[in-house]
């Protein structure tokens, strides 16, 4: 057997123009051509996985396919945001107090989920800010949806405690005085 660098050689010599014609049918030239480009990064990094002879091309499509999905997603996400912003700019002016109890919520989430472990808080930015679903999440992290469905359900209820904890905390100081150090109120 070639060593690694070899057989990557190998593969990318002969696959390569098909990977990037299998992504230029589907998507926008420069994104084809990264899509291509990650195909075979991805090649790379699991090339003991990747069979060889007449089931390398397939493989390498498939690869292909979940890459053009994920940017489709992202798309999609984008256009979906951008949606929305343009609905909320035709929207009637919001009251300023209540943007600032919602700047304050945001600052309490994001305070309580900096005290989560990290792998509490991946799971939780792939469910709540990627979209994923939790089948999409157990392919990602390489387990079952269901130990996706236990760890998604921990991780909200540590967010939970830690934002009550968070939440608790800012009060009291506000209450002590602790957040107006001049004591000007």
């Amino acid at each position: 057997m070639a060593d690694p660098t070899t057989r990557f050689d190998l593969v990318y010599d002969r696959h390569y123009r098909d990977v990037l014609a299998y992504c230029m049918r589907r998507t926008e030239p420069a994104d084809a051509r990264a899509a291509a480009n990650r195909v075979m990064e991805i090649a790379w990094r699991k090339l003991d996985d990747l069979p060889s002879g007449d089931e390398t091309l397939p493989w390498l499509y498939g690869v292909a396919r979940k890459v053009l999905g994920h940017h489709w997603r992202g798309i999609r996400r984008r256009r979906r945001l951008e949606n929305e912003l343009r609905a909320q700019r035709g929207r009637t002016q919001v009251d300023p107090g209540q943007v600032v109890v919602m700047r304050e919520e945001l600052e309490h989430v994001l305070e309580a989920s900096a005290l989560l472990n990290d792998r509490d808080r991946e799971i939780l930015r792939l469910a709540g800010w990627e979209g994923l679903s939790h089948r999409q999440i157990a392919d990602i992290l390489g387990c079952s949806v269901a130990t996706v469905d236990q760890r998604f359900h921990r991780a909200k209820r540590r967010l939970a405690e830690k934002y009550d904890t968070v939440t608790l905390a800012r009060t009291l100081r506000r209450v002590v005085g602790l957040d107006n150090p001049g004591g000007a109120r």
